[in-house]
């Protein structure tokens, strides 16, 4: 736990490091909020039981164009000074697969936390966008990741905005045999039947934002998620036989702009 600690904050040092090198020092912040919410999630990918996570929020806009952006577990830096192209670091977490309400699962072996360190890449044009995120677990061995967005936002006045996207994930197969294969020692303590995950696309899906300005310099976003599991991710017998193939992700947050 200790040295899982101490790589994360080394991690962490990095990626600011290498984002404000990027940066002039002469250019001064141009906008920044602060925001903090709670959303519901499921506890462990493929699961059909939800919990209540913290929803954290960070967001740092250069005149440049160049950003640092944290929302939930997710936390990205565009390090171009370009109101069109966007590239940098980004850091993201996934949290364990242990303690989870369904009996079966949690009797399997328990998975570490990800730590998926990568980088990013969009475009934004008037007003829509597209980007790629890749990024690979450092802190175990729990594979790549690679996703596809796209997105539309819509102002419908001064003081709401709204966002629509969609997304698909491309899984490799250290990923998939860590969160959706069943070996014959987990089938053997849970019961389930056993499980060869290989890599391909897991995941398609949409999503919702809202953002209102209620007063001043306060707004509040609200998010809501839906994720289809496919492929072999949607077979596991951790989403077939004791989870859901469908996904949802919620929350909602308060910002405070200065």
């Amino acid at each position: 736990m200790k040295t899982r600690k101490t790589l994360v904050i080394l991690l962490t040092g990095v990626f600011v490091a290498v984002l404000l090198a990027g940066i002039p020092a002469a250019v001064a912040v141009e906008k920044f909020e602060l925001g903090i919410g709670a959303g519901f999630a499921p506890d462990y990918e493929g699961s059909e039981d939800y919990e209540v996570v913290p929803l954290p929020y960070a967001r740092a806009n250069w005149a440049s164009g160049q950003y640092v952006h944290l929302l939930g577990n997710k936390l990205k830096g565009n390090v171009l000074p370009n109101d069109m192209w966007s590239f940098g670091p980004m850091l993201q977490y996934i949290g364990s697969r242990a303690d989870v309400d369904n009996n079966k699962v949690d009797d399997m072996r328990n998975v570490d936390a990800s730590v998926m360190l990568g980088v990013f890449g969009g475009v934004k044009i008037d007003r829509w966008n597209a980007s790629i995120e890749l990024r690979t677990d450092v802190a175990d061995s729990n594979g790549f990741l690679a996703t596809l967005n796209g997105g539309y936002n819509l102002p419908i006045n001064d003081q709401l905005r709204l966002g629509f996207g969609v997304f698909t994930t491309y899984a490799d197969g250290d990923y998939m045999n860590t969160y959706f294969s069943v070996d014959s020692g987990d089938a053997a303590r849970s019961g389930l039947k056993k499980k060869d995950a290989d890599s391909g696309f897991k995941d398609v899906g949409l999503n919702l934002t809202a953002d209102y300005d209620f007063y001043q310099n306060w707004s509040v976003m609200g998010i809501l998620r839906y994720t289809r599991l496919v492929g072999d991710a949607e077979d596991s017998p951790v989403v077939d036989d004791e989870g859901d193939e469908n996904q949802f992700f919620g929350g909602v947050l308060v910002k405070y702009a200065f």
